[in-house]
């Protein structure tokens, strides 16, 4: 890819996913801005399946919620996803990041907005209208703003760097070895998924605090969900040995294996796993399966069905490589 081509895929993923949240947000934020002293002091924020309010707060809240929905969530897509580009990686992910962020926005901007303007003039915000028409602009805005952010970005291929195999390591006869080595989610995934958890955590608190005992336990299932999820995918322990390679969450579960009987080939190369996988973690993309945890190093294992695993590995990923690759072989041929 030349420079040009680079820099033109990085640009128009920064006018998606962050100069278009921030025009819409500014733009729904003054209007409401304007509304306010048209509304009353407590509006409706929340409304049931019927589409009648039942919960409340203070309207200057609105703008605040906006501002963290309408350009907070895209700039967390946007910083989770901007550093893989401006290294060169590539990929369908990267351009659906960028028309999500877009679609986010404009969803939240709009619904925000919406909201507000449907109770200019209401003594009481119990008589706030139904929020069902609001919510169908708002999904209609988003899934046009998305496919116009998707389409104004190019459509590039993830860059991938294969490696044939691995030469295997030399072992004498009857020798038995094993390799420990671990994949753990680099640095700014695990202060991403931190910062999730404590959210999530959070506003189960709040929930619980504000005497909603529905809402507090949906909360509150959110927030074991999003916790026991981090625990369990964010380190794996690799093992390998003559049974094969064996990846297992430091929580015990999931645990993965893949005997030294189903290996055709092993090879050792760069993993990007936001190109390749659309994401870090367990990913699931065609014809693989990947624990990829950071962009680097790891096993690219070929299976006897013809689809791929693929561990990144947090150190010495050439030697592991190698160690699996011997004790594949024949025994005879180690």
């Amino acid at each position: 890819m030349t420079n040009d081509r680079a820099a033109h895929a990085v640009r128009q993923f920064v006018w998606c996913a962050i100069v278009a949240p921030l025009v819409l947000t500014i733009v729904s934020v003054a209007v409401q801005l304007a509304l306010l002293p048209r509304v009353p002091e407590t509006i409706a924020v929340h409304w049931d399946a019927a589409g009648v309010a039942n919960g409340f707060a203070p309207a200057w809240v609105q703008p605040l919620a906006t501002v963290a929905l309408a350009l907070g969530i895209p700039l967390l897509i946007a910083l989770t996803a901007l550093p893989g580009l401006r290294r060169g990686d590539r990929g369908g992910s990267y351009r659906f990041m960028g028309a999500l962020a877009s679609a986010v926005s404009a969803l939240a901007a709009l619904l925000m907005t919406g909201t507000l303007l449907g109770q200019v003039g209401l003594t009481s915000a119990e008589d706030a209208p139904s929020v069902v028409p609001v919510l169908i602009a708002g999904f209609g805005a988003a899934i046009a703003v998305g496919v116009l952010a998707w389409f104004v970005q190019p459509a590039e291929k993830p860059l991938r760097t294969e490696v044939d195999g691995v030469r295997p390591l030399a072992l004498a006869p009857g020798e038995r070895v094993v390799w420990f080595g671990s994949s753990t989610i680099a640095r700014p995934g695990l202060i991403a998924v931190t910062v999730a958890c404590l959210v999530v955590s959070g506003a189960a608190v709040v929930m619980w605090l504000s005497g909603d005992a529905v809402a507090a336990a949906i909360a509150t299932s959110v927030a074991v969900v999003v916790v026991a999820l981090a625990v369990t995918t964010t380190a794996f322990r690799v093992r390998i040995d003559d049974s094969g390679l064996t990846v297992t969450s430091v929580a015990g579960l999931p645990r993965f294996h893949v005997p030294t009987g189903d290996v055709v080939s092993v090879a050792v190369r760069d993993v990007t796993p936001m190109g390749e996988f659309g994401g870090w973690g367990m990913r699931s993309a065609p014809g693989r399966f990947g624990v990829v945890m950071r962009t680097g190093p790891g096993l690219d294992i070929e299976r006897r069905s013809g689809r791929r695993f693929v561990v990144t590995i947090d150190e010495d990923a050439v030697t592991a490589g190698a160690l699996l690759a011997a004790l594949t072989q024949p025994v005879g041929h180690r």
